[in-house]
């Protein structure tokens, strides 16, 4: 998708895919907001509104969807993350995991995150 701002700027995005978590925006090459991906939308609107206010100077903003291997690739998220954690820590990340996963299922419309949310409930054995 392209979006040709007043000014001469635009807006590069590639739409997320089946497997995107992250939504990565940049600005000459570099990384200027991380969003999840259901907050495409968000930062497209964002990326649009700061190219308006550049002009007029051009800029060409880049919104990239990625997933959680291509955002450690990137160096966006830690490749290491979770490795120095306790149990404590990991009783409290399943909590946190379990409620996400009920906000999902309470609050998309999109049939696929929903039955994938379910699938992982029961894999966690919160559903029977």
């Amino acid at each position: 998708m392209n979006i040709h701002t007043p000014g001469g700027g635009r807006v590069v995005a590639l739409s997320p895919g089946p497997d995107d978590l992250f939504v990565v925006t940049t600005v000459a090459g570099r990384k200027v907001s991380l969003h999840t991906v259901e907050q495409f939308g968000h930062a497209l609107k964002l990326a649009e509104a700061a190219a308006i206010r550049m002009a007029p100077v051009p800029v060409t903003i880049k919104v990239l969807s990625v997933t959680l291997r291509e955002a450690q690739r990137f160096g966006l998220i830690p490749s290491d993350l979770g490795e120095d954690e306790t149990l404590g820590d990991d009783a409290g990340r399943r909590k946190f995991v379990i409620r996400t996963l009920w906000d999902i299922v309470r609050n998309t419309n999109q049939a696929k995150p929903r039955a994938d949310a379910l699938d992982m409930l029961k894999e966690l054995g919160e559903l029977t």
